[in-house]
Parts: C-alpha cells; sequence; structure tokens
C-alpha cells in the first residue's frame, strides 16, 4: 500500500486537499498580500476547518514554502511554456499580450512575492533558485534548440535580456504605463534580439 491510498485502497485526498489550500492561499494573497496566509484565513478561504490546513501544512512558512514551490513555480513554466506548438519568436512576442498570464490576479500575486523578496531572504532565495535552477535554464534550452548556431553566450545574454524584459512589461502593466503603442516597440525589440542569434 503506498501513502497516497487510505486503509481500504482508495486514493488519498492528500494532494488534492493540498492543491485547494494553496489555491485558497493564492486567493488571500490577491486580497490581501502576502502578509495575509495566515491558517484562519487560508481554512475560511478554501471552506476547511483551520485544523484541517494545519494538518497539510504544519507552520506558516511550510505553507508559504508551498506555495512558492509547488504552486508558484508551476505558474512560471506554464508561461514558458504557452503557445507550445507555435515558432519561438512568435511564441516570446505573444508573452507581451495579455494572454501569457492566465489572469490579473497571477501578476498580482507574482509582483506581490518580487516585492517581498526585497525584504525576506527566504522569499528571495526561493525565487532566486526558480529563476536560475528552472525558468532560465529551460527558457535557454528552447532559444538554443530554435537557433542551434548561437553560441551559449550568446543564447544565455539573449534570454536573460528578454527575460528582463518581460518583467519590466508587466511591472510596468500593473502602474498603468504599457499601452498598444509600448507593446509593439517591445515586440520589435524582443525580435531585435532574437534576430541577432540567426
Amino acid at each position: 500500500m503506498t501513502m497516497m491510498e487510505n486503509k481500504i485502497g482508495r486514493p488519498s485526498k492528500a494532494q488534492e486537499r493540498s492543491y485547494e489550500i494553496l489555491q485558497a492561499a493564492f486567493s488571500v494573497v490577491v486580497r490581501e498580500g502576502l502578509e495575509g496566509i495566515t491558517f484562519a484565513k487560508v481554512a475560511e478561504a478554501s471552506d476547511m476547518q483551520r485544523t484541517l490546513v494545519h494538518h497539510y501544512f504544519s507552520s506558516r512558512s511550510e505553507l508559504l514554502n508551498a506555495f512558492i514551490e509547488h504552486y508558484i513555480s508551476k505558474m512560471g513554466t506554464e508561461i514558458i511554456h504557452r503557445f507550445s506548438g507555435k515558432p519561438l519568436s512568435e511564441r516570446i512576442v505573444m508573452m507581451f499580450t495579455p494572454e501569457v498570464y492566465r489572469t490579473k490576479d497571477d501578476l498580482v500575486v507574482w509582483f506581490e512575492l518580487v516585492a517581498q523578496s526585497a525584504r525576506n531572504p527566504f522569499i528571495q532565495q526561493k525565487l532566486h533558485t526558480l529563476w536560475t535552477q528552472n525558468w532560465l535554464p529551460d527558457f535557454e534550452s528552447q532559444v538554443t534548440q530554435e537557433y542551434p548556431k548561437a553560441t551559449l553566450e550568446a543564447v544565455s545574454s539573449a534570454t536573460y535580456a528578454i527575460v528582463c524584459l518581460f518583467e519590466a512589461y508587466w511591472a510596468f502593466s500593473i502602474q498603468g504605463v504599457t499601452d498598444q503603442k509600448r507593446q509593439n516597440q517591445m515586440e520589435q525589440t524582443v525580435l531585435m534580439i532574437l534576430n541577432g542569434l540567426s
């Protein structure tokens, strides 16, 4: 019998419940920021008893860790692979369109984490790890496949520049600075960077 099965052989609800709790934590962060993540508020948002939330996550830091490692990690990976099946240059241009984020709430939660990372070494380390060990290498791999003649250094530089533009563009969008003209300018800039790899 595996750990994910109960005594009568049915799959455990642990994974499903954990994900429901992390979704509830997401909704709390949207409304109140990371400071709002408490067992009471997450329990209320998930329609579960506080003791049940505590059963799955023994501490607030464990809940926050799972939220970043699983929910946010998945969200970032989905963005990097969004629009799969299209040519990479087209996919990258589409990363500067509203469709890249599932909802505006994703954007709000992401920048809440970024802001908190300036004051919270734990969050900074988690985001640093996601970028340096997951998202940037994944993106570099995709660019390398599309531009096999480019040097690894050129791919790394181009990837990093595009990601920096992506982060800045969406930070500006939260502030209401972006518009169609600026979106077009960003697309042209990204295509110039990619053309440099040909």
